[in-house]
């Protein structure tokens, strides 16, 4: 099967350095490792919505305790921000 595709200047130019850096004999062994990529990635989320999640809701409801106010969570926030910024 062929699939053309239709390259911006700045995808041809990330091809090209990889091509350059002697990793991959062609393009096609470029976008080949980018799919890959790109469905490790897709995996890896599935997995932590489906699993990480699920475990953070359900410790959530056990221990209600361990929970903090989204007001709590943005005061942290700012003070963190503050302190970086103190920090120049």
């Amino acid at each position: 099967m062929t699939i053309s595709l239709k390259l911006d200047d700045s995808d041809r130019e990330r091809i090209e350095r990889q091509l350059a850096s002697g990793r991959f004999a062609d393009a096609s062994a470029v976008v080949s490792a980018g799919l890959e990529l790109l469905e490790e990635f897709d995996g890896a989320r599935d997995r932590w919505l489906d699993v990480e999640i699920r475990a953070r809701f359900a410790d959530a409801e056990k221990n209600p305790e361990r929970l903090i106010s989204g007001e709590e969570v943005f005061a942290r926030l700012e003070a963190r921000h503050r302190s970086r910024e103190s920090g120049r």
